[in-house]
């Protein structure tokens, strides 16, 4: 094993460089020993501050498998079960209400942490990922969604919906989601620094300064604020406190350092496979792991900023988990580091996946030129200004500054700038979104159509105002 360290640790180190991104960790536990740790690059730019082993990062989806923990404890508890309907705790049709009266009533605990719901993969996330309306307003707009296969037969990676459970057990202990978790999961892990907030992990003295690559190659500070669906991405934390995290799955005992966490049975009941998977070898979805055939668990974590991965591999006694920071380039590392690490372990010191990875990083980044020919607008900018609204997402506001069209997406205070692409169609260049302002009469658009990041189609908002 200190062999394949060794190898992993140069691998890392010089992959790193190769990425030119600001900031990495990873962390290696072997059973009960972390055996390896290293941290790389800076938490700032402006700074220059390095990364240390307690600098927060946002783990982003990883926080499912926590989520479901956390559930396991209650129903451990005997205070929930997998199988409670969402509506035993949201009980009013102006609380929770989904495509149909039927699945609404029949809809549980399992199959919202098992992607079996029947909606579209990933449809409503650019609502709260832009957005940022409360979990209430999110779970509410819910019922704008439409199915795409029937309930329960159908894998679907879906995030809003993952967040529902969380919020029960919320409800079950009269306590904020972010609280209850820490007090009841992270705290008793000795996971006492991280973060279940947005504005707690930035108000923060030690921690990485979100950063996303724009297409021109420049780097900005910019995130997007996943509080509104904690439960499926909300958490922050440092590359030391996770590994309490990967000793505690490897023992797979319910304990931790001799206290009891929760049962074992619902433990294992997590790590489970219960949602068939469409890919070339079986797998399954868990309930915040994916489940290979060979017994590998896995996830991975993604923002606009930060990119994290965790793989468990029970039979070893070892987990591996990479966090990283600066947009796709991101991506490229900590799966071609995943990746060499499995490979290491298994006896093969020669393949690399480095290359495809990169070259998919860097096709994402490329701009995308407009067909020409190259059209100037057809309306002066006020033409284009007012409030604009869709039932699922809400307002979009578009104001101008300095002669330059500003968007506003729902509640986030933050604003946008919106550069003109061809004919009446604008490009928002920190979310790689595009507007396409449409029904032109009397001088004014009355519809914008645009294509946001996880939607498969453009959405339309209407104007509301002038």
């Amino acid at each position: 094993m200190i062999n394949v360290i060794n190898l992993f640790d140069a691998y890392f180190q010089t992959r790193f460089k190769d990425a030119n991104i600001p900031a990495a960790a990873a962390v290696i536990v072997q059973n009960d020993k972390i055996i390896y740790m290293k941290t790389l690059g800076i938490k700032d730019l402006a700074s220059g501050e390095p990364v240390d082993e307690n600098t927060l990062f946002g783990i982003c989806s990883l926080t499912k498998q926590f989520s479901a923990t956390n559930i396991a404890q209650y129903v451990s508890q005997g205070l929930m079960s997998w199988d409670d309907p969402i509506t035993k705790y949201f009980l009013s049709p102006t609380e929770f209400q989904l495509y149909s009266n039927e699945v609404t009533d029949d809809f549980t605990i399992r199959d919202s942490l098992t992607m079996r719901s029947g909606l579209e993969e990933n449809s409503g996330d650019d609502y709260y990922t832009y957005f940022n309306n409360s979990f209430a307003t999110s779970l509410y707009n819910l019922r704008y969604l439409e199915n795409v296969t029937p309930f329960r037969s159908t894998y679907a990676y879906q995030n809003l919906l993952y967040s529902v459970p969380g919020f029960c057990a919320a409800k079950v202990n009269n306590m904020p989601w972010n609280e209850l978790i820490k007090k009841d999961l992270l705290d008793p892990l000795g996971m006492t620094n991280t973060k279940t907030s947005y504005w707690d992990f930035i108000s923060s003295s030690n921690h990485v300064t979100p950063y996303t690559l724009l297409k021109n190659g420049t780097l900005v500070p910019y995130d997007i604020i996943p509080d509104g669906v904690g439960p499926a991405g909300g958490i922050y934390m440092s590359i030391s406190e996770m590994a309490n995290w990967l000793k505690f799955q490897i023992a797979d005992t319910g304990y931790y350092n001799g206290q009891k966490i929760l049962n074992r049975t619902e433990l294992d009941e997590t790590r489970t496979g219960q949602t068939p998977k469409n890919t070339n070898t079986p797998s399954w979805y868990c309930m915040g792991w994916h489940l290979k055939a060979d017994g590998t668990l896995y996830h991975e974590g993604a923002s606009i900023a930060q990119y994290t991965h965790l793989t468990l591999y029970p039979s070893k006694g070892l987990a591996i988990a990479i966090f990283t920071n600066g947009g796709y380039y991101g991506v490229t590392l900590k799966k071609s580091c995943n990746d060499k690490f499995k490979n290491l372990i298994n006896g093969d010191f020669n393949t690399d996946t480095w290359t495809p990875y990169y070259d998919w990083a860097t096709n994402e980044l490329k701009p995308k030129p407009p067909t020409p020919p190259i059209v100037d607008q057809t309306l002066p900018l006020s033409g284009y200004t007012g409030v604009y609204f869709n039932d699922l997402f809400g307002n979009i506001n578009i104001t101008t500054s300095d002669n330059t069209l500003i968007c506003q997406y729902g509640t986030d205070s933050r604003t946008y700038t919106l550069k003109h692409w061809n004919y009446d169609v604008f490009e928002e260049e920190n979310n790689n979104h595009f507007f396409n302002f449409t029904d032109i009469h009397s001088g004014t658009s009355h519809q914008v159509d645009v294509k946001l990041t996880n939607t498969p189609e453009n959405v339309t908002f209407n104007r509301t105002s002038p």
